[in-house]
């Protein structure tokens, strides 16, 4: 009943979808029964993978890994609590946008790809730019001259 309201249940729904998607992944690594990150990065990056990969594979719409890393760009660099609530509200945003709370995302999306130290995923910001990944409609000019130029330092060394 639960994964029918996660597909189903409206904006409430994706948004509970996602955050128990997550909150399985973590338990799973806890666990052991996800193999550990093969980068030094926390599990909480591996558990939103999964929980964006679940919730396509629910939907049935395939997707690469590169373009699931795209996407998860502007989550990577938030706090935890942020980027859990921040990534079931850009599914919201993607597939009912007139339920979504578009401004506290877009808020959150900028401050994220703006304030982050991490060139490596400001990089990935903007393959999502170039791509038009739903969340780039986001950015404001200040975001995109950021990513502009974590490309260009990147380029150059």
């Amino acid at each position: 009943m639960g994964f029918l309201k996660g597909l189903f249940g409206g904006a409430d729904g994706i948004r509970k979808a996602m955050s128990d998607s997550y909150h399985r992944h973590v338990i799973l690594a806890t666990e052991g029964r996800i193999p550990p990150p093969v980068t030094p990065d926390s599990p909480h990056i591996i558990d939103l993978y999964g929980a964006l990969g679940t919730r396509y594979r629910a939907r049935f719409r395939p997707i690469s890994e590169v373009a699931l890393w795209t996407e998860l760009a502007p989550f990577l660099s938030m706090n935890e609590a942020d980027a859990v609530e921040a990534l079931a509200e850009y599914m919201v945003y993607k597939e009912m946008p007139d339920e979504a709370r578009v401004e506290w995302l877009k808020d959150r999306v900028n401050v994220s790809l703006q304030t982050s130290d991490d060139d490596a995923r400001k990089a990935a910001a903007a393959h999502g730019l170039m791509n038009k990944v739903a969340w780039s409609l986001l950015l404001d000019p200040t975001t995109i001259s950021v990513i502009r130029k974590s490309v260009d330092k990147l380029e150059h060394e």
